[in-house]
């Protein structure tokens, strides 16, 4: 919704307008609005990852990388995004840095074989089997300790079985090589809830989720309303974007 006293407008309807204008092929409009967003939300996590498909789909591979990269620091569990990734590195001859990028992808996409540790851990963990879901990530971090996204794994698990000190060591590990991880700051949060002692100063992670997640739509991919009860405000507003604007691009 626009407010015409403050011409602002909702962050969840430009959200809305960037999914529908990609949809659409509109990349010029589009990314003119993701553009817009990030001038004044310059860390959401929605409009990187959308962006560098986006920038994927049309070519600009340099862009593309340099967008998912930025967006894996914050959600380095997305198959989607390492695979994307793994496109645009071939394209800019980065042969090992794509053949990382792929072995994530291969691990961490929804149809991915359970033929490793870490990718069976993720099957544990789309079935609800936390016991052997964490098992598995521990079995897998302990192999590839540089696997960060096999520490977030390690870490939701340790919070779905309620060892909360532990999610407080390994959240903080992550948090040391990937500062804007967006779901260690959250299980820290949640963690702290049921902790008796201050293990954390809650307001400053709580700050940094709202500058990753303003509005908590991505952070819904893996945490329920009640989880997330508190964390985010009710709407925040933005400047209105010229719907006029476009970003001249070629491919």
């Amino acid at each position: 919704m626009t407010t015409s006293s403050a011409q602002h407008t909702a962050l969840s309807t430009l959200d809305q307008r960037l999914d529908a204008l990609f949809a659409a092929g509109d990349y010029a409009a589009g990314f003119a609005l993701g553009r817009h967003i990030l001038r004044h939300q310059p860390r959401h996590l929605r409009t990187y990852r959308r962006m560098g498909l986006a920038a994927r789909d049309v070519g600009l591979f340099a862009d593309c990388a340099d967008l998912l990269q930025r967006a894996l620091s914050a959600d380095p569990e997305d198959g989607g995004m390492w695979l994307a990734l793994r496109d645009a590195l071939l394209k800019l001859d980065q042969k090992d840095a794509a053949a990382v990028a792929d072995r994530r992808a291969r691990e961490l996409l929804p149809d991915a074989a359970p033929d490793t540790p870490l990718a069976q851990a993720r099957a544990a963990t789309s079935q609800g089997n936390w016991p052997q879901a964490y098992t598995l990530f521990r079995q897998g971090y302990l192999q590839q300790p540089e696997r960060l996204d096999a520490a977030l794994g390690l870490a939701e698990t340790l919070w779905r079985l309620e060892q909360f000190e532990a999610v407080q060591t390994v959240a903080q590990t992550v948090l040391r090589e990937l500062p804007y991880a967006l779901k260690a700051h959250i299980l820290l949060i949640l963690s702290d809830r049921e902790l008796e002692e201050d293990w954390i100063d809650p307001a400053r992670h709580i700050r940094i989720v709202r500058e990753l997640d303003a509005t908590g739509a991505y952070s819904r991919r893996w945490f329920t309303e009640e989880d997330l009860e508190g964390l985010f405000r009710e709407e925040v507003s933005l400047p209105v974007w010229d719907e006029s604007e476009r970003w001249a691009y070629t491919h």
